[in-house]
């Protein structure tokens, strides 16, 4: 059977009390009027209708505007308010299935109506259109959304059936109450995850993960047997068995390898770290390449930026930077090369070769006087 729908845009959002319009609030993740598209389509509604396009954005813009009833094709049409979020595709499947030619839920504002009342209905409320052709009351119940309390409790609602769902496909979650996982997040089996993780957007986790506490992740791609300990995550992907944290941060654009150790403190932006490299504390790599087995010591930053422009540092396989050395980019390290530790490198290093890069100690005794 062919379905249709209609959502009721044109609502009171000032109870809201905000400049956004009340459907455009996010719900784990997820805009509250894209959770209604979504669930929807998933219970096989495709031609949707829109009753205002005032106050919302771009992402809606190939939603045609109803302002007749006569523009609805002749089939069964759902009714929806678009501060609904929590009807879920299985309820408008139930609907259906009560074999009634009209249904309306009352708190959670929902009329399926057959083709044979559509074109008499006037673009109001649901329940005065409800009451025009009277519909039969469903037996669930469920709240619209209208101030920053509902949308607080529907948030709650919501993550429980995310949480529940990645817990029956094998996810351990350590403390659900104290756990934050956007809609959009796929995890894998025998992955756990510690209470205070905030896990947003795109993000995929792969399988036997650790995710410790507090740690934060959006739009990541983690792969199987990571751990992850306190750091954050943003834009990023990571490897198969790497270890990041604790108190590190993986900015947009870094690609870490497999079996990549990044340790405490350590900052990465808009760089790729090969498979078995290591970086294990304080240090930043910020547009850069390192090479598979090379080890940065502590305190070594890849100096990246002039001021005016971004340069580019390219260390290669098996390297060995001292600690506490400056890589002035653009710089190419060569293999197997070792740095000194304290060393400000300012040209490219040959393989197989020992950069030393400071001035030579000088040492006066008998300087302190009382």
């Amino acid at each position: 059977m062919q379905r249709q729908a209609v959502i009721l845009t044109d609502v009171d959002t000032s109870l809201m009390k905000s400049n956004t319009h009340t459907t455009l609030h996010k719900l784990c993740g997820t805009t509250i009027l894209q959770h209604i598209i979504n669930q929807l389509k998933l219970s096989g509604v495709y031609d949707i209708y829109l009753t205002s396009k005032e106050g919302l954005d771009e992402t809606f813009e190939s939603y045609p505007v109803l302002t007749d009833a006569t523009q609805l094709e002749k089939q069964d049409t759902v009714f929806v308010d678009s501060r609904s979020p929590l009807i879920f595709n299985e309820m408008y499947q139930s609907l259906y299935e009560e074999d009634m030619d009209n249904i309306y839920v009352v708190d959670g504002q929902v009329l399926i109506a057959s083709h044979k009342e559509v074109s008499n209905l006037k673009l109001d409320t649901i329940d005065n259109m409800a009451k025009q052709i009277g519909a039969v009351e469903a037996d669930f119940g469920v709240f619209i959304v209208e101030t920053r309390k509902e949308l607080a409790n529907a948030r709650y609602l919501y993550q429980t059936v995310i949480l529940d769902k990645l817990m029956d496909n094998g996810v351990t979650i350590i403390n659900p109450e104290q756990t934050y996982i956007d809609s959009t997040v796929e995890i894998g089996m025998d992955t756990i995850i510690y209470p205070g993780a905030v896990i947003e957007g795109e993000t995929v986790i792969g399988e036997n993960c650790e995710i410790r506490g507090d740690s934060e992740l959006t739009n990541a791609r983690v792969g199987n047997n990571v751990q992850i300990r306190h750091s954050v995550i943003t834009d990023s992907e990571v490897g198969d068995g790497t270890s990041i944290g604790p108190f590190a941060q993986i900015r947009p654009g870094t690609k870490l390898g497999e079996s990549v150790k990044i340790g405490n403190f350590v900052e990465t932006k808009k760089s790729f770290v090969d498979d078995g490299a290591k970086v294990s504390h304080l240090s930043y790599i910020g547009d850069a390449e390192v090479g598979k087995r090379t080890n940065i010591g502590c305190g070594s930053i890849t100096v990246n930026y002039d001021g005016v422009n971004k340069y580019k540092t390219i260390i290669k396989d098996d390297a060995f930077i001292g600690c506490n050395t400056n890589m002035m980019a653009p710089i190419e390290i060569g293999e197997r090369s070792v740095i000194a530790a304290g060393s400000t490198v300012t040209d490219d290093v040959p393989s197989d070769s020992l950069a030393i890069a400071r001035e030579r100690q000088t040492t006066k005794e008998n300087y302190y006087k009382n």
